[in-house]
């Protein structure tokens, strides 16, 4: 059995042509392009396994793969009948494909492996929806699912191509969402280092080296973001923003504010609300 569908061009950024999801068992199913398609082609392997022949090899996309197609691209793949497998597909076009393909690191390859996502799935799952009952602005939402699911799958498939360091750096985001969460408690760099389970020095290191400023100061820019977000939209004192931000020494507040903004706080309210 072979998958055809619609295929078109746009001028439009970026413009959904069909998307469904297949479930595949108890037949091949295969799809032959010598010539390609018009757009571009995404499969996602949520279950079993796609067999892509590249370059008279056979390749194996299992669960959690991405199969990517650029316009004009020779097409042969296969599910086997045997193998219960469900893939996802979105056939897309738009000005902006070529430039999103590479600010994703999507534009060389065929097969990316991203691992299973609940999270991507649950969005295709949302465009195929919208596409298909296309109620009033479904090209825009469309567009918007389009745009999630390709950073999705560029960020997945850069943690796996970068999981030499991804320990690390996952522990490193963990702690930087810790900083965010409790800006407005006084929480030392040792609490962070603990969490770590390392010594503060080691561990300022070790921050420094993924974040390329240390601990102390990536806080203490936390607290003044929040800060600056309190002055251009409250009308607390400056004492209580001080406070909220987890600085119990307005002048030391001041004085920071101002080493890392260029000017005092109550200059900086003035000036966002001109």
């Amino acid at each position: 059995m072979a998958i055809y569908s619609s295929e078109a061009t746009s001028n439009e950024y970026l413009h959904v042509n069909s998307c469904a999801c297949q479930y595949l068992i108890g037949h091949d199913t295969s799809c032959t392009r010598p010539k390609g398609r018009v757009d571009y082609h995404i499969l996602y392997i949520s279950e079993g396994c796609c067999y892509v022949t590249e370059d008279n090899q056979v390749l194996k996309a299992p669960a959690g793969s991405v199969i990517l197609y650029r316009p004009g691209e020779p097409q042969q793949y296969m599910f086997h009948g045997d193998e219960k497998s469900i893939s996802y597909y979105i056939h897309y076009s738009g000005s902006g494909c070529a430039e999103l393909m590479e600010r994703f690191k999507l534009s060389n390859g065929r097969i990316f492996f991203i691992g299973q996502s609940d999270k991507l799935e649950n969005t295709l799952t949302n465009m195929i929806e919208d596409f298909h009952m296309r109620e009033p602005y479904y090209e825009q939402f469309c567009h918007a699912h389009l745009m999630r699911i390709l950073s999705i799958i560029g960020k997945r498939f850069y943690n796996e191509e970068n999981k030499y360091e991804s320990s690390g750096k996952s522990k490193i985001v963990e702690i930087r969402r810790a900083m965010h969460a409790n800006y407005t408690e006084n929480r030392s760099i040792a609490y962070y280092a603990d969490m770590f389970g390392m010594s503060e020095s080691r561990f300022t290191h070790v921050f420094k080296e993924h974040e390329k400023v240390s601990p102390t100061k990536y806080l203490l820019n936390v607290k003044v973001q929040k800060a600056k977000e309190l002055l251009e939209n409250t009308d607390l004192s400056m004492a209580q923003i001080a406070e909220h931000v987890g600085i119990g020494d307005q002048n030391y507040f001041s004085r920071l504010f101002k080493q890392y903004v260029g000017c005092s706080p109550k200059a900086y309210q003035l000036q966002s609300r001109k």
